[in-house]
């Protein structure tokens, strides 16, 4: 009898970035990352869903693309994109490295919060992806950690993200120095050892102005990058806070802390209650002021991988965000925009391209 196929469940994800060693190496224009299944965790999943638990900073899809062209094997021999993991398997993945974009723009200078032997706290600003997306690695926050990387001469093998955010959403990523670090940073995180808490803009004042919301969340239509508000979907519970309403109540900053980590928790969460985060296009409307969500993460507690004492890093509200903020205090608002070609695309919008000719009517009847 075949196996169930497990879904990818976030928090076995993260037990399996915890209890896995990895090996990585940069050679010949290839990034290679080796590890061995362990025996108590992913049994069921697909390899590229396993891969992807592996390596969440890399896409799906480009994972997939790798599969595809036999950039992975295990145990030795060339591995198919939905074939089931195996305990004790060895896995190897050699990728080419991302072409860099000779058109693009520099990325900003990396913002460094704190810097420790075993781990940074960065902040990333608003509209810089966190890691690599499609075919290039151009402008992202690993790309601007590689260059930090050769003029501090530390091993790019060893930095890894240890959170991510959202490429519209500014603030705050913790990055691990070491292998030892990013285990047990990842373990914080897996047994929710980490605060973390977030400043936003949404539209209009909760009532009341503090409290909790609890809707549970699961995966949206598969042709759409949103998320749905679902009762059989996992529990989340975001927390709430109003800092400060517009003069006539039509926005509010709001300060939320994290209680679980599901996918666009906290823009899902905010528009199903009726405030929806401003600028946030898959939930609510975009605005001119912003590329996306006015969403800052704004403050990390953790326990120092080594002496396990807490650390605690805030971010000041990022300076597009902030300046959005000014104009709504003074009562003023942002400017609304449509969604773009691709925004609509990516939630599975179909392009209005205006009447069609029926095949069977030729051009001049059809006019």
């Amino acid at each position: 009898m075949a196996e169930p196929e497990k879904t990818e469940d976030p928090d076995e994800a993260e037990r399996i970035r915890g209890e896995t060693v990895v090996e990585r190496d940069l050679a010949g224009g290839r990034r290679v990352v080796r590890f061995t299944i362990g025996r108590n965790r992913g049994k069921g999943w697909r390899l590229d869903k396993y891969l992807h638990a592996m390596q969440p900073t890399i896409s799906r899809s480009l994972l997939r693309r790798w599969l595809e062209e036999g950039h992975c094997t295990v145990d030795g021999r060339v591995a198919a994109a939905r074939e089931k993991v195996r305990p004790g398997s060895r896995v190897e993945l050699s990728a080419p490295l991302p072409e860099q974009d000779p058109d693009a723009l520099p990325p900003p200078p990396l913002r460094i919060l704190l810097r420790d032997p075993l781990f940074l706290v960065v902040d990333k600003p608003v509209g810089v992806l966190a890691h690599q997306a499609g075919r290039t690695m151009s402008g992202t926050l690993v790309n601007q950690l590689y260059d930090w990387c050769a003029l501090e001469r530390i091993d790019p093998k060893l930095v890894r993200l240890v959170n991510r955010i959202d490429r519209d959403t500014s603030g705050i990523v913790l990055v691990s120095l070491d292998d030892d670090a990013h285990v047990r940073l990842s373990a914080a995180m897996e047994a929710r050892a980490l605060t973390k808490e977030y400043l936003a803009i949404c539209r209009g004042v909760p009532e009341p102005r503090e409290g909790s919301w609890l809707d549970p969340i699961a995966e949206g239509p598969d042709e759409s990058i949103a998320m749905a508000i679902a009762p059989h979907g996992k529990a989340s519970h975001t927390d709430y806070r109003v800092v400060e309403a517009s003069p006539r109540g039509e926005f509010a900053l709001l300060r939320l802390g994290l209680r679980t980590g599901r996918q666009h928790q906290i823009r899902i969460h905010a528009a199903h209650h009726g405030h929806a985060l401003v600028g946030d296009w898959v939930y609510g409307s975009g605005c001119a002021e912003l590329p996306g969500q006015a969403l800052h993460a704004a403050l990390m507690i953790f326990p120092h991988p080594r002496t396990r004492a807490p650390v605690r890093v805030e971010a000041p509200l990022d300076p597009e965000v902030a300046a959005l903020w000014s104009v709504i205090a003074a009562g003023g608002a942002p400017t609304p925009s449509e969604r773009s070609a691709e925004q609509r695309s990516k939630l599975g919008i179909a392009l209005d391209l205006g009447p069609r000719r029926p095949k069977w009517l030729s051009a001049d009847d059809y006019r």
